[in-house]
């Protein structure tokens, strides 16, 4: 069992090979099943693919190791995880289009390999896999359902296979033990970090910091295990395996030499950078001599990505205001029975490049209790109404927003609009949260942290502006179905 906890790592992406293995192959079986429930032509027996199902098998490992999903890497929502299972579907797909091509014989080239040597070599790989008569006749559309087969079930495998990884980190599996080097905002940020994601498998001992006044006391509750001069003896004690240096105060030569230290006595070592903020944006590096200079890379206007987002953002707002309108009719007859006042709340919030907006939502709370005040963070709070509790818990108070969705002044997804007093306190840094259309849900909202303010984390909004796509759109308003349709006991 020790020893398992101690590799833990290499054993579960062992069996992650394994289980994506049988996995892919199971879809190749569900395709073909899928495509003959379908198809309009009378589909062949399933053993004529059993090669070609073998060889689909192999190339999509192949392009799943190529596209990085067997290194040990979590990213916020497993959302890198989720692309990169797209990305090798796809490079699957075409592989195994581009290696049926070459190794289906057509009856013109039998003879060849006697004349040229091309053949000679193509021929042995041609006979050992003798595809003809798997895919002779065969329809494109059976390797679309096959493939898409492949995403479907991989994305869902991952999902649970996360959970599992996680419950198994709960239970000591794989967990390194971590501790930061600082005590300052940015160590308490990376500590924040840790506590939030246990799902990255560290396990935080404590804090290391110079300051002989702090060393033995205690910070957010954790212990300040002593400083760069204890290394050695705090490894042998604590077994720490990794730190991770969130010092702001150090200067390059104290830097330098407190990664040399790490490295002397054996310790894995990573630096969050004062400056993470600016890091998070996609930069350059180019040279002055020896001196590195870093740019910020313009973002891309990406109109097609923008005219796409809009069409899905007005057809699904349409359908959703359509479908939902009995529901939003009853929904209104229970708010004016229970308080006087208007059914709809509408307040100023501030959207994209800092323009106002009036966002609608259902009134919650008593009409004399309406105003600019911070968001009720408790379901006892008394501003809010019955019906109000309800409407809270289940997320229905949002239905009305759809309607600032097809006027243009929200998205689907984006970062969640504030109120002017609040975006007046805000630093050059949270201004960025500015550079993208407000949405109804964002990756803040789908996230562990949902439960905070919205200003305490920012990252989550830095991070889906940097990498705004559709795929993380989808991604993200089906982790929102999934959180709404999850009974919860707050909101």
């Amino acid at each position: 069992m020790r020893w398992l906890r101690q590799h833990f790592d290499t054993c579960f992406i062992v069996m992650q090979v394994w289980v994506d293995g049988l996995l892919v192959l199971f879809s190749c079986v569900l395709g073909y099943w899928l495509f003959k429930l379908v198809a309009f032509t009378a589909a062949r027996p399933l053993a004529m693919y059993a090669q070609l199902m073998v060889v689909i098998t192999g190339i999509t490992l192949v392009c799943f190791w190529a596209c990085g999903m067997y290194k040990w890497r979590k990213s916020i929502l497993n959302v890198e995880e989720y692309r990169a299972a797209f990305k090798g579907t796809a490079l699957a797909l075409l592989i195994t289009t581009a290696a049926i091509f070459l190794l289906k014989q057509s009856p013109a080239e039998q003879g060849l390999e006697q004349k040229y040597w091309i053949y000679a070599v193509l021929k042995p790989v041609h006979d050992r896999f003798t595809l003809d008569s798997a895919v002779e006749g065969t329809s494109r559309v059976l390797f679309l359902f096959i493939f898409i087969a492949v995403f479907v079930v991989t994305v869902i495998q991952r999902s649970l296979l996360f959970r599992v990884s996680s419950q198994l980190h709960a239970a000591g599996f794989g967990n390194t033990s971590v501790a930061v080097f600082g005590t300052g905002r940015l160590a308490l940020q990376v500590q924040q970090k840790l506590r939030l994601f246990p799902t990255l498998g560290f396990n935080f001992l404590g804090f290391i910091d110079d300051d002989e006044r702090l060393q033995g006391g205690s910070v957010r509750g954790f212990p300040v295990l002593g400083g760069r001069d204890q290394l050695r003896q705090l490894r042998e004690k604590h077994g720490i395996r990794r730190l991770i240096i969130a010092d702001d105060r150090l200067d390059e030569e104290e830097l330098v030499g407190l990664c040399r230290l790490c490295e002397e006595h054996g310790i894995e070592y990573q630096v969050a950078p004062k400056l993470y903020h600016f890091f998070s944006q996609r930069f350059s590096v180019d040279k002055l001599d020896s001196i590195p200079l870093i740019s910020v890379a313009s973002a891309a206007d990406q109109p097609l990505y923008h005219a796409v987002k809009r069409v899905l953002d007005v057809s699904v707002a349409a359908v959703v205001l359509v479908l939902a309108a009995p529901l939003m009719v009853v929904i209104a007859f229970l708010i004016q029975r229970e308080s006087a006042g208007p059914i709809f709340f509408t307040q100023t919030r501030i959207g994209l490049k800092g323009q106002p907006f009036r966002i609608i939502k259902f009134r919650t709370m008593y009409v004399e209790m309406c105003g600019d005040e911070v968001t009720p963070r408790s379901s006892t709070d008394r501003r809010i109404t019955k019906v109000g509790r309800y409407l809270r818990s289940s997320s229905l108070d949002e239905l009305p927003q759809f309607w600032n969705v097809l006027r243009g002044d929200m998205s689907l997804v984006g970062p969640r609009p504030e109120m002017p007093f609040i975006v007046d306190t805000y630093s050059e840094v949270d201004l960025l949260r500015l550079d993208a259309k407000p949405g109804i849900t964002g990756l803040w909202q789908v996230s562990e942290a949902r439960n905070a303010p919205i200003h305490e984390n920012l990252d989550y909004d830095l991070y889906y502006i940097d990498n705004q796509s559709i795929f993380l759109d989808l991604v993200i308003l089906a982790l929102t179905a999934a959180t709404v349709l999850r009974p919860r006991a707050t909101f």
